[in-house]
C-alpha cells in the first residue's frame, strides 16, 4: 500500500513548494489548465504567498511516499451557499489510479468534513478523459461555455460539472465498489486544520 498525504501548502517545506512548480510546468498539466505559459519561480512563490491569506481556497500538496506528486485545490469556498469548486493535477510520472483514489477521498472530505453540499468543477473541452472520470463519480454536466478560453491561439470551450451531496450519498457505495481495488492501493490521509 502506498502512503499518500494531502498536506496544506502552507504546511509544506520551501523545497516541497518549489517542487510543485515543476509539476505545474509539465506540458500535460499546462495543456489542461486555463493558462499555458511557463511559470517563473517568482510568479510561483507569489501564488503560494497569496494562498496564505485566501480564506476561500485550500490548496493541498499530494505527497506520495513523501514525494511531491501533485496538487488538489478546493476553490471558491462559499460558506453561505455551502458550495465550492475543485481541481487537481498530478505529476505525469504518477500512474496506477491515484487520480481516482484522490477524487473519491476528496468528495468525501468536501461533503463530510467541510460540511458543503455542492461541488463544482470546470474542465477544458480537450480534456475529455477527466470529464469522463468525473461523470463516473456522479458529476453531472451542467453546462458548456462555448469558446470560453484561448489555448494555442484558438478559442475552446469549457465543460461545467457539478455534484450534490445527496447525489453522492446515493452513488457513493457503487463508486466505492467500482474503484475498490484502486482505492485500497493507497493509504490516503488528508491533513487539514480548519482553523
Amino acid at each position: 500500500m502506498t502512503k499518500v498525504s494531502l498536506r496544506e501548502i502552507s504546511k509544506c517545506t520551501h523545497e516541497q513548494r518549489k517542487a510543485i512548480r515543476k509539476i505545474r510546468n509539465q506540458n500535460s498539466v499546462r495543456e489542461s489548465m486555463y493558462t499555458e505559459h511557463k511559470i517563473s519561480l517568482d510568479e510561483h512563490l507569489a501564488w503560494v504567498r497569496r494562498l496564505k491569506h485566501d480564506t476561500r481556497q485550500i490548496v493541498f500538496v499530494v505527497l506520495m511516499d513523501d514525494v511531491v506528486s501533485g496538487v488538489v485545490s478546493v476553490n471558491e469556498i462559499d460558506r453561505v451557499h455551502l458550495k465550492s469548486d475543485w481541481a487537481f493535477y498530478l505529476d505525469t510520472r504518477v500512474r496506477g489510479g491515484l487520480g481516482a483514489a484522490l477524487e473519491f477521498s476528496l468528495i468525501n472530505f468536501i461533503f463530510q468534513k467541510m460540511g458543503l453540499e455542492k461541488l463544482n468543477c470546470e474542465v477544458i473541452e480537450t480534456n475529455k478523459a477527466v470529464v469522463k472520470l468525473h461523470k463516473r463519480f456522479g458529476f453531472v454536466e451542467e453546462g458548456f461555455k462555448r469558446e470560453n478560453i484561448i489555448k494555442k491561439e484558438s478559442r475552446i470551450g469549457v465543460f461545467c460539472l457539478g455534484l450534490t451531496k445527496s447525489d453522492w450519498e446515493k452513488k457513493k457505495e457503487t463508486v466505492k465498489k467500482c474503484y475498490e481495488k484502486v482505492i485500497k492501493k493507497f493509504d490516503l490521509e488528508i491533513e487539514y486544520d480548519p482553523t
